[in-house]
């Protein structure tokens, strides 16, 4: 096979790295004000979800590493959006809890996210978004099943 830009240009891990690029870019743009990212609204949904989440299961939930996982919930404990407490049954384990603060935040920064879902929506339409999205999941079950 002869590589081409072309090719290149059309290979799933940069059309994969682009719509990253494009989620985050309007999400950005609907939260700006609140300072906050797609990671750090989907651990807070999580930890408002699934009261008392570990933090190693919280971080599996959103595809994150451990160290990344702890410097995300750094910066929300930081804000007094949640609290992590020591599992009495895993010393070495945490369990996270939303704050009252952390769940206004949450109300605000889950608007931007229906206002940025919203906008691709609007692209693309409902029916196209809904299939890329399943389209998504089916790839991700690759490694996954």
């Amino acid at each position: 096979m002869k590589l081409t830009a072309d090719h290149m240009l059309n290979t799933h891990g940069i059309l994969l790295r682009r719509c990253q690029q494009v989620a985050l870019a309007l999400f950005s743009d609907e939260a700006n004000e609140l300072g906050f990212s797609p990671t750090q609204f989907s651990a807070l949904a999580f930890i408002k979800i699934e009261p008392g989440i570990h933090q190693n299961t919280l971080g599996d939930r959103i595809a994150l590493d451990r160290s990344s996982i702890t410097k995300c919930l750094e910066i929300l404990e930081e804000k007094n959006l949640i609290k992590r407490d020591v599992d009495r049954q895993d010393k070495r384990a945490r369990l996270l809890y939303i704050t009252p603060e952390g769940e206004e935040t949450l109300e605000k920064v889950a608007g931007a996210a229906v206002r940025a879902r919203k906008r691709i929506t609007d692209a693309m339409g409902e029916e196209r978004f809904a299939n890329f999205v399943d389209d998504m999941k089916a790839f991700c079950e690759i490694l996954d099943p």
